[in-house]
């Protein structure tokens, strides 16, 4: 069995994975009664937070193949 190549750093990964936990987080925050009258402010962090997760993976990507390419 061979070890594939982890695309980009370990602090993008765990950015990445923080963004995604926080963003499926946010929802479920927004149906306690507190946040009756702001539920639209955490659904637009957590797709703000997913389009940021969606991006940052999008340009580790374009790195790694223009590594590649060159090489």
């Amino acid at each position: 069995m061979t070890a594939e190549h982890a695309r980009g750093t370990s602090r993008e990964r765990a950015t990445v994975v923080a963004m995604i936990l926080i963003s499926a987080a946010l929802p479920v925050v927004a149906n306690l009664p507190v946040f009756q009258n702001v539920v639209w402010v955490f659904w637009l962090a957590a797709l703000v937070l997913i389009v940021g997760a969606s991006a940052l993976l999008v340009s580790v990507t374009r790195r790694e193949r223009r590594r590649s390419d060159e090489s």
